[in-house]
């Protein structure tokens, strides 16, 4: 009997359907019919139909709670959340009763997340009606006015909160703190000391003395952390209890107020930070340094207390005559300063001030000062800073070599100009200072003057490295154009490509890798670029080439090369274009052309390059930010292929040259008509270091490249399988 009731029911109602069925043929507009035939689709679970009936009955009853309580319900279970969440909605709005008021609360959480607030704040005010002292109701209602910027809505609700709940604390404490919010201190104050005489707290007072503070009541303020301390002593009321001291000029126990908060709490940084401001103040040194390093050490995330610590640590060291350590403490702070920091002058003014001081100041000291200076793009101050490097030290090469990477304007110029005039004066075997020296007169369009510094600088590099080719019949002027270039990309490899390439007895490069005449120096004309290579390269016992990363961005530089020296072979490698981007975004922030993060700039990119035609791509050479673009070396190739032809071209994975530099080279030296020239060892060159990029952010660009990345394999004929 029991295994045929079910068959009974079922027939029941597939007879009760159809019967439904009929009437509606009779009465149409009769919205019961309607609701009972979608009812009896519901107990089949058959939910779509059921949906069809019970809208087809609101549209006939549309303020009837029970149809939309229904539909709502055949929704749920169809999988339409959100419709189902607005019948429910109206269900409750019609008649409230129909729910309790934790679930007016439930249901407006649901509309809270699906983003739909009005409804939401509705479903709350009505759990607050049928349970004034339902406090989460409060809670989140206010919350969700104040993220919609409706601070007086939200003040009204605790106001009623208090109003329906004179008793209780908790409503006195989230109004202060709704108030405190608004910055409404005296009303907060006022709330504060209600809660606290209702209900006393450690919670209460010490919220209570935060909005003292804003009203400068340091007095009052002090009173009510001793209070909370009474009450629940914890690390935040001891050091909030300290600041009020402080501001009432009571250091003595301040401090002992930070020890307490330390004692309590050993980690408790910021306290060990302000213990050290209060023995700086009284010039106890010893115990200042210990207190900053402390705090130091427990802050890793660098916050701006931090570098202002760093910065505080300094000047301690320079009182105790510790100049190295104070520049070491100005160097973490400056290499901590976010964009645009009121602390930068500061800090570098603090490192200058202590090179000053300084007995005996390094070149190194004077060099890092200018990496840093121009990582912040202070251009200017980070040239002077090179300079006094190379006056310690006329022969430290690394900061000529920033000098030529920094962007100098024609009136520092000027002063460049006497300087290295006064280096090569006595230092005439000085080559990067004759080359420097033929950049600057090159800045001020003095050619012929620049022509002759280049050609010193080239013919002195050439013999200091083989002294043997002095014996040869040096010419005066180079007349026939480079045998290669190594074009790009940046950040390839191309700075070690061309270090091996100078290890070759018969190679004699151009006195400076980047020489960027077919972008830069056009207008200076031929005999300013031949001069950059050794004249002896004329002669078919040696070649000469330059590399320079950012021709390969221009195809105007293929076309003049194409009108100039058209059988100059041209060298390109090609890395990941992930890793590619990455390292030269870090390239440009490391040597201040860029202050955006990553994932700021790379957002920026792609949302610029989706309204950017492949034309355009093509011919740009620079856009701000450019890590992407520049990656995309289908485009920047192509170009370069159909002008000067396949044939003129080695194209090599960095990958592989990184892994296997000898391999590489013997295909470079081969395709270059030279005899092989092994070398002991294979330095990296130039390698630039940076931190773990999210992965998320490698999966971007990742999916970003890939079409390229094929379209690139298919042109060329090769595989890079990057990944």
């Amino acid at each position: 009997m029991s295994n045929s009731a079910p068959e009974i029911d079922l027939v029941d109602i597939e007879r009760e359907i159809a019967q439904c069925k009929a009437q509606i043929d009779d009465s149409p507009q009769s919205a019961d019919i309607h609701f009972k035939l979608g009812s009896l689709y519901a107990l089949q679970k058959q939910w779509q139909q059921a949906i069809i009936y019970y809208r087809e009955a609101l549209t006939l009853k549309s303020d009837c709670a029970e149809i939309h309580r229904h539909l709502a319900a055949a929704m749920e279970q169809s999988g339409s959340h959100s419709l189902a969440a607005n019948h429910q909605f109206e269900a409750f709005q019609l008649q409230p009763s129909l729910a309790t008021s934790q679930q007016h609360y439930e249901l407006g959480r649901i509309l809270q997340a699906q983003e739909k607030p009005a409804r939401a704040i509705a479903c709350y005010r009505t759990a607050i009606e049928l349970q004034p002292d339902f406090k989460n109701a409060y809670d989140t209602l206010a919350q969700l006015l104040n993220h919609q910027g409706k601070q007086e809505r939200a003040i009204e609700t605790y106001r009623q909160g208090v109003r329906y709940n004179p008793q209780d604390s908790n409503y006195y404490f989230a109004l202060a703190s709704t108030l405190a919010a608004s910055q409404k201190w005296v009303r907060a104050c006022n709330n504060y000391q209600r809660a606290a005489e209702l209900e006393p707290s450690a919670k209460v007072y010490c919220h209570w003395g935060l909005a003292l503070e804003q009203l400068q009541q340091y007095d009052r303020a002090e009173s009510c952390y001793q209070k909370a301390a009474e009450l629940k002593p914890s690390a935040e009321v001891y050091y909030r209890w300290g600041l009020s001291l402080e501001q009432l000029q009571q250091s003595a126990r301040a401090e002992s107020c930070y020890k307490q908060a330390i004692y309590l709490q050993p980690n408790y940084a910021i306290a060990y930070y302000r213990l050290g401001v209060l023995w700086k103040e009284r010039k106890q040194w010893q115990q200042a340094l210990v207190a900053y390093l402390k705090f130091i050490s427990l802050d890793p995330q660098h916050s701006k207390t931090s570098i202002e610590a760093s910065i505080d640590l300094g000047w301690i060291y320079r009182q105790l005559e510790q100049q190295d350590l104070a520049i070491a403490a100005y160097r973490r702070a400056i290499e901590q300063l976010p964009e645009q920091s009121d602390l930068e002058a500061k800090a570098f003014t603090g490192y200058q001030q202590a090179l000053a001081e300084h007995s005996q100041p390094t070149v190194d000291l004077y060099y890092q000062l200018g990496k840093l200076l121009r990582s912040r793009s202070r251009f200017a101050d980070a040239i002077a800073a090179y300079c006094k490097s190379i006056e310690l030290d006329p022969y430290f090469k690394n900061a000529y070599i920033d000098l030529q990477y920094t962007p100098i304007d024609r009136e520092q110029s000027t002063w460049l100009i006497e300087f290295y005039r006064q280096i090569v004066s006595r230092h005439r075997d000085l080559t990067i200072a004759w080359g420097n020296l033929g950049d600057a007169l090159t800045r001020q369009d003095r050619v012929t003057e620049a022509i002759e510094c280049y050609r010193t600088c080239s013919y002195q590099k050439a013999i200091q490295a083989y002294p043997q080719l002095v014996q040869l019949d040096w010419q005066e002027c180079k007349k026939s154009g480079p045998d290669f270039i190594i074009a790009g990309a940046s950040k390839c490899g191309t700075s070690s490509i061309y270090y091996y390439l100078s290890r070759h007895p018969q190679v004699l490069l151009s006195h400076t890798k980047e020489i960027d005449f077919f972008v830069s120096n056009y207008q200076h004309g031929i005999d300013w670029y031949l001069a950059h290579f050794p004249s002896l390269t004329d002669r078919p016992d040696f070649l000469t080439g330059e590399a320079t990363p950012n021709y390969l961005r221009f195809p105007q530089v293929a076309e003049k090369i194409k009108a100039t020296f058209p059988k100059t072979k041209i060298i390109i490698l090609l890395r990941n274009p992930i890793d590619r981007a990455i390292s030269w975004h870090y390239h440009k922030l490391n040597t201040g052309l860029t202050s955006k993060d990553l994932a700021t700039a790379i957002a920026m990119e792609i949302e610029r390059l989706a309204n950017t035609s492949e034309a355009e791509i093509t011919n740009t050479g620079f856009h701000n930010p450019d890590n992407i673009m520049s990656s995309l070396y289908i485009y920047k190739i192509k170009p370069w292929i159909e002008l000067l032809g396949r044939e003129q071209f080695l194209i090599l994975k960095s990958e592989d040259f990184y892994l296997d530099p000898l391999q590489t080279m013997s295909q470079v030296f081969h395709f270059l008509d030279l005899p092989n020239c092994p070398l002991k060892n294979y330095p990296k060159v130039n390698a630039g270091s940076y931190n773990r990029v999210d992965p998320s952010l490698r999966a971007t660009l990742a999916e970003y490249f890939a079409p390229y990345n094929q379209q690139l394999e298919e042109y060329l004929g090769m595989k890079f399988d990057w990944q």
